[in-house]
């Protein structure tokens, strides 16, 4: 009989997590390989108290940004909080904010901005995302709240969000939303979620049917026939 895995709560793996990684237990449960669930050890995605309280009296009244400076995570925060709070900013003008700030950090004998627009795919992507594609994958994680990998939780600390609006033609509109009244109350918006997919599949099909009509619609090629010329007579 096959034993069962002890199920932690939150607040159990939160503990863990802010232990060493050398004495980190391996908790959580990850992919299976060859029929066997993987353990993993506790990612630390949560702030302790005096992290936060430190965290507000660095930004001096500003709006604390809790990630790791050079991380795209932080890049994009930044972007939000320069941009202004709690204003829905268009793509464009996020990515060129978040180009900004990465571009004046160093990092490996470059700069940030570089590490990350030109890194390559994994290898093992099915569906490699061009930047834009990376740079909106990065809002819907820090948007993260549940399961084992609460991305967005350090953001929730500090009673926000990143919320994604729908603009013109269903163009993404990102906000830094702040004031909740705690973390529990912080839950992020996303009125693209799915749509985008939705909408993709939809002009594949309307174009593919249009194809259909207008090679039935095309004129049929005719070839037409000449004459063979008269044999010359002797």
């Amino acid at each position: 009989m096959a034993t069962k895995t002890k199920v932690y709560t939150d607040a159990e793996i939160r503990k863990e997590s802010f232990k060493p990684v050398a004495e980190r237990g391996y908790i959580i449960e990850g992919r299976k390989i060859d029929g066997e669930v993987q353990m993993r050890q506790a990612r630390r995605y949560a702030l302790k108290p005096n992290e936060i309280h430190q965290l507000r009296k660095e930004a001096g009244g500003e709006f604390p940004n809790p990630f790791r400076k050079g991380g795209v995570y932080h890049g994009a925060v930044q972007a939000l909080i320069n941009l202004g709070l709690d204003k829905a900013h268009t793509f464009s003008a996020f990515k060129a904010e978040m180009k900004k700030v990465m571009s004046k950090i160093e990092r490996q004998g470059t700069d940030a901005w570089s590490l990350f627009a030109n890194r390559a795919p994994k290898k093992d992507a099915k569906n490699p995302k061009d930047l834009d594609g990376r740079i909106m994958q990065t809002i819907t994680v820090l948007q993260r709240l549940g399961g084992n990998h609460k991305y967005g939780l350090k953001l929730a600390q500090l009673k926000s969000c990143i919320d994604v609006l729908a603009g013109k033609d269903d163009q993404p509109l990102y906000m830094l939303h702040t004031g909740f009244v705690n973390y529990q109350a912080v839950h992020p918006t996303n009125d693209l979620k799915g749509h985008r997919r939705k909408v993709a599949k939809v002009a594949k099909k309307a174009k593919k049917v249009a194809k259909k009509v207008a090679k039935k619609k095309a004129p049929k090629k005719t070839v037409k026939k000449t004459a063979k010329p008269a044999a010359a007579k002797a």
